[in-house]
C-alpha cells in the first residue's frame, strides 16, 4: 500500500492506493479518514486497484473552498479527483469504475452515482440507512456540539465523551438501554483514535458528516439507475435504520447482500461480491 498526495485545482488530496485490476474507489465515514479502510485495501487488492482518498476536510486532504452546505457540494471536487485517478489508468482498462462507501462515504457514492451514472460500473453502500425527518431532526439538534479549542481544554472532554459512547449507542448523546446498540466496551486507545479523527477534522468536523445525515433518505437512493448491491452488516450500528431503508422497497437495481459481524468475515463477504461485479 502507498500513500500518495495529488493536486488538482489548487486543492490537495491525501489518498492510499493498492493493487492491479479493476478500479474501486473506497469512501470513508466522517470525521474518520482512509486510514480506517487499511485492513479492507489489504483484501480488495488482491483483485482491484483500490484508491481510497480522504474526503475533503478530513484526514490530510485540504477542506473545500467554501464550506459545504450540502453533500452535493462536494461532487464536483471528487468528479475531477476520480477523472484525475481514472486518467492515470492503461488503456486495457474500462473507463469506469466501482464506488464502495461507508456511512458518510456511502451517502457521497449515493450522490455522485446519481448525478454521474455514466462513470460508475457498480456502487456499494455499506452502513446505508434511511431516516424519518422527525427523528432526523431530533438526532441532529445535540449530535454536532462545537469543538472550538477551548483554552480550559472543555472541548477535549466533549471529543471523549463523544469518542467513548460512539461504539455503544446511537445516536452517542443517548446512553440508556433503549439505545445501545452494541454490548461491544472498547478500549482506551481506540477510545483515543477516534477522539484524534474528531480533533483532526477540526471545527468544522460536522460539514460532511450533518450533510450526509441530510441525505439519508430512501428517496435519494432511488434516483440511482445504476447497479447496487446494498450490504447489510449484522454487526452495524446502523442495523435498524439500514432495515428501514430496505422496509420502504428497493428498486431493481438494488441487490442486498448480508455480511458477517466479524471484520474478517465481513471484508471477504465484500471482496467476494467486488469479484462477482465489478470487471
Amino acid at each position: 500500500m502507498t500513500r500518495h498526495l495529488v493536486q488538482i485545482n489548487s486543492h490537495y488530496w491525501h489518498y492510499r492506493m493498492a493493487g492491479q485490476g479493476p478500479l474501486v474507489f473506497l469512501l470513508h465515514a466522517s470525521p474518520r479518514n482512509s486510514a480506517m479502510f487499511e485492513p479492507l485495501i489489504q483484501i480488495l487488492s488482491r483483485s482491484f486497484t483500490v484508491v481510497a482518498p480522504d474526503t475533503p476536510g478530513y484526514g490530510l486532504s485540504d477542506p473545500l473552498p467554501h464550506a459545504a452546505e450540502s453533500l452535493l457540494d462536494y461532487l464536483p471536487a471528487f468528479d475531477d479527483f476520480f477523472n484525475k485517478i481514472s486518467s492515470q489508468r492503461h488503456a486495457s482498462y474500462p473507463p469506469t469504475f466501482g464506488i464502495y462507501g461507508t456511512a458518510t462515504g456511502a451517502q457521497l457514492g449515493i450522490a455522485y452515482a446519481y448525478t454521474y451514472p455514466q462513470a460508475v460500473q457498480h456502487l456499494y453502500i455499506d452502513n446505508a440507512a434511511h431516516f424519518d425527518d422527525d427523528l432526523r431532526d431530533e438526532i441532529l439538534r445535540q449530535y454536532f456540539p462545537d469543538l472550538t479549542p477551548q483554552l480550559d481544554g472543555t472541548h477535549l472532554r466533549q471529543v471523549w465523551q463523544m469518542a467513548s459512547q460512539f461504539f455503544t449507542y446511537f445516536p452517542w448523546f443517548e446512553t440508556d438501554e433503549a439505545h445501545r446498540v452494541s454490548s461491544f466496551t472498547p478500549n482506551a486507545a481506540m477510545i483515543h483514535t477516534a477522539a484524534m479523527e474528531f480533533l483532526n477534522a477540526g471545527p468544522n468536523y460536522h460539514l460532511a458528516y450533518k450533510a450526509a445525515f441530510l441525505h439519508e433518505k430512501a428517496e435519494n437512493l432511488a434516483k440511482v439507475t445504476i447497479p447496487i448491491t446494498l450490504f447489510r452488516w449484522k454487526g452495524a450500528i446502523l442495523l435498524r435504520y439500514i432495515d428501514d431503508l430496505i422496509a420502504k422497497g428497493l428498486s431493481a437495481n438494488v441487490s442486498v447482500v448480508e455480511t458477517e459481524a466479524p471484520p474478517a468475515a465481513r471484508f471477504e463477504g465484500i471482496y467476494h461480491r467486488m469479484c462477482q461485479t465489478l470487471r
